[in-house]
């Protein structure tokens, strides 16, 4: 009986790791563990199931990184890509993202690239925020061109091309419908793309 609200605190929790953590360690601070019978085994079975909701968390978060990484990333990367994968950057199948009203905008990793690229060969941007669309509405496509661009501002050229590589290789798949990068790599002159092809 002198363990009811800590054992109760125990059944509780569930398997929900972080309301498991104060209730194991409220039971340990009771004692519970050095009392032999049905509580202490609810603390141990409490104790598994903190263990096995570390592990899915931790096996989830193992997935989520492996699937945000490209299989195309190189330990180094070389400017001299820097034409081929600009030409080639917008000819990728993205990604389209829904939002009011209709229209569309492609994953924030096209944008990078287009800043990237856009700051490569025209240097800083001067024009002005586009607000509407030719059809009406918001220009959104346009506003996160305008946006990612004006994010890279003072980026010298070839620093901007260094990085649109990288860029270039490193992004998800994901915001891909169809990685076609391998293609690409395959594409490149003899001596460049090699080890993004050979990761694809």
């Amino acid at each position: 009986m002198a363990f009811e609200g800590v054992v109760a605190a125990l059944n509780a929790a569930g398997d929900d790791a972080e309301a498991l953590v104060p209730a194991i360690a409220r039971a340990e601070a009771a004692g519970l563990d050095g009392v032999p019978g049905e509580d202490r085994q609810r603390l141990r079975a409490a104790r598994t199931r903190l263990r096995k909701a570390r592990e899915a968390a931790a096996a989830a978060d193992a997935a989520a990184a492996a699937a945000s990484r490209s299989p195309h990333a190189k330990e180094s990367y070389d400017a001299a890509e820097f034409g081929p994968l600009a030409a080639a950057y917008e000819g990728l199948k993205w990604r389209m993202i829904q939002k009011p009203g209709g229209a569309t905008v492609k994953p924030d990793d096209f944008y990078r690239l287009y800043a990237l690229a856009m700051q490569a060969e025209r240097g800083d941007n001067a024009g002005e925020r586009p607000m509407w669309a030719e059809r009406g509405g918001l220009d959104f496509e346009g506003r996160a061109r305008w946006d990612a661009w004006t994010a890279v501002k003072g980026l010298p050229a070839g620093d901007a091309r260094l990085r649109f590589v990288r860029a270039f290789w490193e992004f998800p798949a994901a915001a891909l419908y169809s990685d076609t990068r391998g293609e690409v790599a395959a594409a490149l002159p003899a001596g460049r793309g090699a080890g993004a092809a050979a990761q694809a």
